[in-house]
C-alpha cells in the first residue's frame, strides 16, 4: 500500500517537473497550452495553427495570445490578413475560426476589472455624461451633465416633449437613466433642486443619490465614429436583412457601433418601434446590418435625432467583419478621420 502510494507520488512530481521543462519561460507548457485551447472550444488543429500563427507573426511566447490582449490583437490580424490573401475569408471553415477567435476576445476583454467596478453614488458621475430624465405621467427628456459637486448635478435643460402648462422642475421628483462608460446602465430617483441660469445658460441642479440600482451590464465592445450611411425603412426584418440595396437611402451618421447594435445621426423626428437597414462602409469592407428603434433622443434646436438600433443577430461573417474594426484588428483598416478608435461600453 505504502509502495504504491509513493509510486502515484512520484509520477505526479514526474508530470509536474516535465510541464515545468516544458514550460520554459512561457506563461503555459505545450500540454497546459492544449489543454487551454479545448477548454477555449478550439480543436487540436485551431490550436496548432494558433501556435504557428504566434510564431511566424513574431511573439515570443507562443501561449502569449491565451492571455494577452495585445499579443491575440496580433494573432487575429495576421489570421484576417492570410485569408484574405488566400481568398479565405468567405469560407466556412474560416469564418468559424475567427468567430471562436472573436469570442474569446470578448471574454479576454470583459475579464478587465474596469468592466467588474460599479458606482454606488451619483457623486462618481462625470462631466458629460448623457442623461434619460423620466418625469411620471410627463414625459422622458435628454440632458448631460456639466458639472458635479459634493451637493448637487448640474445638468443640461431637459430636451424632450412639450412639458404641460403650468409645470416646474423646481422641486419634481424624476428618474434617472444613464449608460456608465465601460461598464453597465444605472437608474436612480432624486428630486430638481433649482431651476437656474449660469451665464444666460438654462440648467437644472439634481440632487445626489447614494441608491444608484446597477442594470444591464454591457455584452459587447463599442466604437465611437462619425461614418457616412444610408438608412432603410423595413416592413419586416426576416428575409435579406444583410442583403445590400443598390439605390441610396436616407442619409444619415453613425455615432457608435457594436455587434449588438448602432446607433445613428438623422435630420428630423422619428419613433422607437421602427425597423430599419443600416448599410455602409469601413475601409474595403460593406456592412449592412438591420434591427429596431429602441430608442430616440431628438435635439429640437438642431432638429435632429439620435436613433438607437438594436441589431437582428448578424451572421457570422458580418459579426467578425464588425468585431474586426471595433477591436482594430482588422488587416485591411486604414486611418481616416471618421473613426476616433476609442472603443467603450457604454
Amino acid at each position: 500500500m505504502l509502495v504504491n502510494l509513493l509510486l502515484i507520488i512520484v509520477i505526479i512530481l514526474l508530470f509536474i517537473t516535465l510541464t515545468m521543462l516544458l514550460r520554459g519561460n512561457r506563461r503555459f507548457s505545450l500540454l497546459e497550452f492544449y489543454a487551454r485551447g479545448k477548454e477555449l472550444g478550439f480543436n487540436l488543429k485551431e490550436s496548432r495553427a494558433i501556435m504557428d500563427m504566434s510564431k511566424i507573426t513574431g511573439i515570443q511566447d507562443p501561449t502569449a495570445p491565451f492571455w494577452s490582449i495585445r499579443e491575440l490583437d496580433m494573432l487575429i490580424k495576421a489570421f484576417d490578413k492570410r485569408f484574405r490573401q488566400e481568398g479565405k475569408d468567405r469560407d466556412r471553415e474560416s469564418i468559424q475560426f475567427m468567430e471562436k477567435i472573436y469570442e474569446f476576445r470578448k471574454k479576454l476583454e470583459f475579464s478587465q476589472n474596469k468592466y467588474k467596478a460599479g458606482i454606488a453614488s451619483s457623486r462618481f458621475i462625470r462631466s458629460n455624461q448623457r442623461l434619460r430624465i423620466l418625469v411620471q405621467g410627463v414625459g422622458v427628456y435628454s440632458s448631460t451633465v456639466i458639472d458635479s459637486n459634493e451637493r448637487y448635478l448640474v445638468v443640461s435643460y431637459p430636451v424632450g416633449a412639450r412639458v404641460p402648462v403650468g409645470f416646474q422642475w423646481k422641486g419634481s421628483r424624476i428618474s434617472v437613466y444613464f449608460w456608465r462608460q465601460e461598464d453597465a446602465a444605472y437608474v436612480f430617483d432624486t428630486y430638481v433642486l433649482e431651476d437656474l441660469r449660469i451665464r444666460d445658460i438654462p440648467v437644472l441642479q439634481l440632487g445626489h443619490s447614494e441608491a444608484l440600482l446597477r442594470t444591464q451590464k454591457r455584452k459587447s465592445l463599442r466604437i465611437r465614429s462619425r461614418m457616412p450611411a444610408y438608412m432603410y425603412l423595413l416592413n419586416r426584418l426576416e428575409g435579406a436583412y444583410e442583403k445590400p440595396e443598390r439605390v441610396p437611402g436616407l442619409k444619415c451618421i453613425i455615432q457608435d457601433l457594436s455587434e449588438d447594435g448602432v446607433s445613428v445621426l438623422i435630420g428630423g423626428k422619428s419613433k422607437p418601434g421602427l425597423m430599419v437597414k443600416v448599410q455602409f462602409y469601413l475601409d474595403d469592407d460593406q456592412l449592412v446590418m438591420s434591427g429596431t428603434v429602441k430608442g430616440n433622443e431628438y435635439d429640437v434646436e438642431k432638429n435632429q435625432s439620435l436613433l438607437h438600433i438594436e441589431a437582428v443577430k448578424p451572421s457570422p461573417r458580418m459579426r467578425n467583419l464588425i468585431r474586426s474594426h471595433v477591436y482594430n484588428t482588422s488587416s485591411s483598416a486604414k486611418k481616416t478621420a471618421e473613426l476616433d478608435g476609442k472603443a467603450f461600453s457604454v
